[in-house]
Order: structure tokens, then C-alpha cells, then sequence
């Protein structure tokens, strides 16, 4: 059951009244710091943690990679909430694990359900064929790398970014701006064309700001991503972003325009997956407007 915004701006205690207890009401601040602290800790895990992961074919690749990937999105949550309990004085209420796993299935189920559509789609218009792939090896391995690309990307553009955009001036800004840095983001990937930059923002910048801001906890949007990303690169041997996967349960062949198959960069370029997606994110905004949690924009440059 998906239940509606919590209250993530309480304070735990009071602050004092120098100079970096002030700053750290500052919207700009608290992003910055947020997102340096992720950044750094995600440097440091992977040189830790990669030069320990023996390469393929070895039979310790993907146990190791599975577990370090784990360890990195572990260390990256526990980071972000003692950073927010320190920066903003308040526990992190959007982590809360026990809202987190009934949303982290639903989103899980959500986001394989879209994929699964966008093939459906595209074999229906005779764009899309079935081949055998390399089976169940290597798919735990692969659920690990889009669980913590999920972490990682959810708890910098909505945790962080989202969040305190919508503190700050309201869910129509922030779901905006999130979106368009989500799609920027991916603008360098291999195969990436003003198109599908511009498709990723509008299909998952959306649609993943649109989850947060339905449940104000980060785990909907994590399950949406991940089992998006595990459906379309390990289930189906697509590319991901333009990373294409080494291993995956079938593999599907797509055929056509590039604006129906999104080319090199994967079907998250193509038109089908936008209107699938926008056709999530239009339920995702009626439920949101319907329990009165569309912020009105404001512009508050300092946050409680």
C-alpha cells in the first residue's frame, strides 16, 4: 500500500545560532554538501572495493560484485542519513525502511510492468524478436548493479536535489529541474543523442520525481529504477543507457526507426518507452493532486 507524504522536516533538536548553524539552513548548502558526501564515499567504496573483484570469466566475479556492490549502496545510505541528521537535525524519514519495503516491491513490480509493456509494444508492431540468451548466470549480479545504480542516482537526484527543491520552491520547480539534470546526466553515455536525453528526462525524470513526491520515502522510486533498468539490460540483453550487458535471460532483438528501437542507447531512447512512461507518471500526478501533496511553488532560500 503506498501511503501518502510524511513529515521529513521535523526536527530532532534545536540549532544554535552561528554562523554554519545558519548556513546549514541554506538550500544551496545542504545540496552541495549532501551531494559531495555521496560522491566522495562512492569514490572511495569503488577504489576499495574493484581492484578485490576479479575480472570475468572468473567463477568470483559476480559473487564479489553482487557483495560490493551491496557494501557500496549500504555505505551510501547509512552516509546520506547521518549526514542529515547532522546538516538538517532531523532523522532521515524518507529512508524509513519499514514504509520502505512494501514500496520497494511495488516499485519493483511497477517498473518491470513498464518495460514488459515497452516489449509488448514494440513485438506487437512487428519491431521486436526473442532469441535465447545466457540464462539465470550472471543475474544476480546484474540485480546488484541496478539496485546500486538505483541507490546511488535516487538518492542524488531525489533524495537530495528533489527534496529540497520541493522545500524550497515547491514540486512543479522541482520535479522540472530534477528531471532535466536527470536527463543531462545521461547525455554522455555511449549512443546518446539529443534524443535520448531528452527522453530520459521526460520518461524517468518525471516519472521518478512524481514517486517521491507521491510517497516522500526514496525506496518507490529505488524499486522503479532498479527493476526498470534489470528488466530491460538482464532479462531482456538490451543496452541500459547505452551500456549494453554481458549477461541476460533472453535476448531480444529490435528492428526499425531508431525514434521506435532508441539505437544504440537502448529502448529507454524510444518513443514507446516515453508514452508508457508518461502514461505512469499522469497516474502517479493525479494521485499526488488528489491527496493535496502538490507543493504551490514559493521561493525560500532558507529551509526550516
Amino acid at each position: 500500500m503506498i501511503h501518502g507524504p510524511s513529515d521529513s522536516t521535523a526536527q530532532d533538536k534545536p540549532r544554535g545560532n552561528g554562523f554554519l548553524a545558519r548556513a546549514s539552513h541554506w538550500a544551496v548548502v545542504r545540496v552541495v554538501v549532501l551531494a559531495l558526501v555521496l560522491i566522495v564515499a562512492l569514490i572511495a567504496s569503488k577504489l576499495a572495493t574493484n581492484p578485490l573483484i576479479p575480472p570475468a570469466p572468473s567463477p568470483l566475479h559476480h559473487p564479489l560484485l553482487l557483495v560490493g556492490n551491496l557494501l557500496s549502496s549500504g555505505l551510501l545510505l547509512a552516509l546520506y542519513a547521518l549526514t542529515v541528521r547532522w546538516l538538517e537535525r532531523r532523522s532521515a524519514a524518507e529512508l524509513d525502511p519499514r514504509r520502505g519495503a512494501p514500496l520497494l516491491l511495488a516499485g519493483a513490480g511497477i517498473g518491470a510492468a513498464m518495460m514488459a509493456s515497452v516489449y509488448l509494444i514494440l513485438w506487437i508492431l512487428g519491431r521486436a524478436s526473442f532469441g535465447p540468451g545466457t540464462g539465470l548466470d550472471g543475474l544476480g549480479g546484474g540485480l546488484a548493479v541496478a539496485f546500486a545504480a538505483a541507490v546511488l542516482e535516487e538518492l542524488l537526484l531525489r533524495a537530495v536535489l528533489f527534496r529540497i527543491l520541493e522545500e524550497a520552491g515547491g514540486t512543479t520547480i522541482a520535479v522540472a529541474v530534477s528531471a532535466v539534470v536527470f536527463g543531462l546526466l545521461h547525455a554522455f553515455n555511449p549512443g546518446a543523442t539529443p534524443i535520448s536525453t531528452a527522453a530520459i528526462a521526460i520518461e524517468a525524470g518525471v516519472l521518478l520525481a512524481l514517486a517521491y513526491a507521491l510517497t516522500h520515502n526514496l525506496w518507490l522510486a529505488i524499486g522503479i529504477h532498479m527493476s526498470w533498468n534489470f528488466t530491460e539490460g538482464s532479462l531482456f540483453g538490451a543496452a541500459v543507457s547505452g551500456g549494453a550487458p554481458t549477461h541476460s535471460l533472453v535476448r531480444a532483438s529490435l528492428s526499425g526507426p531508431q525514434l521506435l528501437t532508441g539505437g544504440a542507447f537502448g529502448p529507454e531512447a524510444s518513443v514507446v518507452s516515453v508514452v508508457v512512461s508518461l502514461a505512469a507518471s499522469a497516474v502517479l500526478g493525479a494521485l499526488i493532486l488528489r491527496r493535496g501533496g502538490w507543493r504551490p511553488r514559493t521561493l525560500r532560500l532558507s529551509l526550516g
